[in-house]
C-alpha cells in the first residue's frame, strides 16, 4: 500500500493555542470520508463542505497527548460520521460534526459544535486543501469512547479543534477520502510537564500521520 506523510497545518495549531489554557488533548482519527462542496472550491470558497462516512471510512483510533491508546480497530469501527463546515471566503463560520464508533454491541459518540471566525482554508502541497478550526460544545455519549476512559472529558461544554487534512475535491467538488483529525482539551487533567501536546503546546508541534491509500 501506497503511503503518504500529512504534517498538522500551522494555521490549526496557532488557532488552537490562542483558544484557552493547556490541558492533556484527546484526538480522535477518522480516515476516507466523503467530502462535497460547491464547484470552484478554493481558499477563498463560499458555502458548505459536508462531511459523511462511506463504505470506505475508516476509525483508525485514539491518542492521549499523543499516545496512542491501543483501541483494536478490528473490534471498534466506524458507525458513522456526520458534519458540515461552513465558509464565508475562505474563513470557517461554524457547523458541526458528529462521529460514532462502535463494537457491534455498544456505541459511542462524539459531537462538537464549530466556532466561526476561528479558521479557514489552506492549500497543501500536493494534497488539495485543508480546513481547520476550533470547537465548543463537544460532548462524548458516555464515560468511555472505543473502549478508551474519557471520564477527564466529561460534561456538554468541551471545547477543541479539528484538522480536515488533504480534501481534494474534484471539479463539482467531490473528495471520497478526505480525513480528519479532532482534538478535545480536557480541563481536568493538566498537560503533562514536558508533553508540549496541550492547546498552548500545539503552537509548537511538528507532528506527521499516515494515511493509506
Amino acid at each position: 500500500m501506497k503511503a503518504h506523510m500529512f504534517g498538522l497545518a500551522a494555521g490549526a495549531a496557532i488557532a488552537i493555542a490562542s483558544a484557552a489554557s493547556a490541558g492533556t488533548i484527546l484526538q480522535i482519527d477518522v480516515n476516507g470520508l466523503t467530502a462535497v462542496s460547491g464547484a470552484g472550491f478554493g481558499t477563498g470558497y463560499s458555502g458548505a463542505v459536508n462531511l459523511s462516512s462511506d463504505g470506505d471510512s475508516t476509525f483508525e483510533g485514539v491518542k492521549i497527548a499523543g499516545v496512542d491508546q491501543g483501541v483494536n480497530t478490528l473490534v471498534w469501527s466506524l458507525s458513522s460520521f456526520s458534519g458540515v463546515i461552513n465558509l464565508v471566503g475562505g474563513a470557517v463560520t461554524g457547523g458541526n460534526f458528529s462521529v460514532s464508533v462502535t463494537d457491534g454491541f455498544n456505541t459511542d459518540t462524539y459531537s462538537a459544535s464549530i466556532t466561526s471566525g476561528s479558521g479557514s482554508v489552506n492549500t497543501q502541497a500536493g494534497q488539495g486543501f485543508t480546513i481547520d478550526g476550533l470547537t465548543f460544545a463537544g460532548a462524548f455519549s458516555g464515560g468511555t469512547f472505543a473502549g478508551v476512559n474519557v471520564g477527564a472529558w466529561s460534561g456538554n461544554a468541551l471545547i477543541g479543534s479539528f484538522l480536515n487534512f488533504a480534501f481534494q475535491p474534484d471539479v463539482q467538488g467531490f473528495d471520497n477520502d478526505a480525513d480528519i483529525d479532532i482534538f478535545v482539551e480536557s480541563s481536568v487533567i493538566p498537560l503533562p510537564a514536558g508533553a508540549g501536546l496541550g492547546l498552548a503546546g500545539l503552537m509548537g508541534l511538528a507532528c506527521t500521520r499516515r494515511r493509506y491509500a
